[in-house]
């Protein structure tokens, strides 16, 4: 295999990969990261459990770009402007490159990933939104976001301030990280819809 056909097998698989990764993640965390640090390993664990998200997201039962393009957007179209390579390059450049980096470097120093269970709650919180936007009350993602990211997102950072880590739920700029990197999503989005737009009136 040539590196170019490994790479559009990885851009049409790599939600599959992310699910067979994250099992192998999560039994690695539990058996050696857990015991070794549970801070760390908490920070850790939001990376494959966004694996899991990302696989209701666009495996089982999928759809979250056609649901984005036709019930957020409005369009017709199922495939633009969010399309495979804009869903592909986001959630390899944040999810499988972005937090793993951030977690190892928290076994350096904890602040470096403190973000991490802040961007899993909001993005679980998201899906609501994305959910009452479109006035459904189903998107792809939002089981997991509502049984897992969520409430572990959630106990995470509580786990955190009562260890004295973080000072308490709001006062402090790892909250506007995770929080500002869910907010830049939408804007991105924004900006995919309007180019689309230009290119479809042109």
């Amino acid at each position: 295999m040539t590196l170019s056909e490994y790479y559009q097998w990885l851009k049409k698989d790599w939600a599959k990969v992310g699910f067979i990764l994250s099992v192998f993640l999560l039994a690695f965390l539990f058996v050696f990261v857990r015991q070794y640090d549970f801070v760390v390993f908490l920070i850790m664990l939001q990376t494959p459990l966004y694996m899991l998200h990302q696989t209701e997201e666009y495996i089982f039962p999928g759809g979250f770009g056609k649901y984005f393009n036709t019930q957020i957007f409005k369009l017709d179209t199922e495939d633009k402007p969010m399309d495979e390579n804009f869903i592909f390059f986001v959630n390899i450049i944040l999810i499988w490159v972005a937090l793993p980096i951030f977690g190892l470097l928290s076994t350096l120093d904890y602040r470096y990933g403190l973000w991490i269970p802040y961007f899993s709650f909001f993005a679980g919180i998201a899906h609501i939104a994305l959910g009452i936007k479109a006035k459904k009350l189903y998107s792809p993602g939002l089981v997991v976001s509502l049984l897992i990211n969520i409430p572990v997102g959630l106990w995470s950072i509580l786990y955190l301030i009562n260890r004295g880590i973080l000072e308490n739920f709001f006062g402090n700029f790892h909250i506007l990280i995770g929080f500002g990197l869910n907010a830049l999503l939408p804007v991105m989005g924004i900006i995919l819809f309007r180019n689309y737009q230009k290119e479809i009136t042109n």
